[in-house]
């Protein structure tokens, strides 16, 4: 279906160029309303604020204090300020005590809390790797690797992999 849906964009010409996708997916995500992201470094700040412009509710989930390593400093202040202003909820020191079909359940100190989650997306740690594509290739069938899965990068390089893909499908 989502071949079906790149080639019939490539073809009535919205996907060429990053500005349609963006305002699409104010109106269209595959998930829940409500998403929680465990992670509060670069990747997943960025996520988390995507998410919220999009009009999802998002908690932001961090084990520790310090939010958005490895960023500079201004751009970490930027991106927290960023990520409050569309209304993520963060939490720092949390740790996670559980994970149910339709909540988030974690501790900061003495004190428990939980989010409800339609979505939980795991997004700290991350580096690159594509596993699969790499099986694929070695047994003769192209593939194009996007997003984080190539290269650990800010949400828009991600977009921006995901976009030059499918234009040339």
């Amino acid at each position: 279906m989502l071949s079906t849906l790149g080639k019939m964009g490539r073809l009535s010409g919205v996907t060429k160029g990053p500005e349609f996708v963006r305002q699409f997916t104010k109106f269209w995500l595959p998930m829940g309303k409500d998403v929680v992201v465990i992670g509060g470094s670069l990747v997943g700040l960025e996520l988390a604020e995507f998410l919220a412009e999009r009009g999802r509710r998002v908690t932001l989930l961090h084990e520790k204090q310090q939010l958005g390593l490895p960023l500079a400093m201004p751009r970490r202040w930027t991106a927290v300020s960023d990520a409050k202003k569309h209304g993520v909820q963060i939490h720092r020191n949390a740790v996670i005590t559980r994970i149910t079909e339709k909540s988030v359940e974690w501790t900061v100190g003495e004190e428990s809390f939980s989010a409800p989650a339609a979505m939980v997306v795991y997004a700290d740690g991350t580096t690159s790797a594509a596993p699969l594509a790499d099986e694929l290739r070695d047994a003769g069938i192209p593939c194009d690797v996007v997003g984080d899965a190539g290269a650990v990068n800010y949400i828009h390089g991600a977009i921006h992999s995901s976009w030059k893909v499918t234009t040339q499908l």
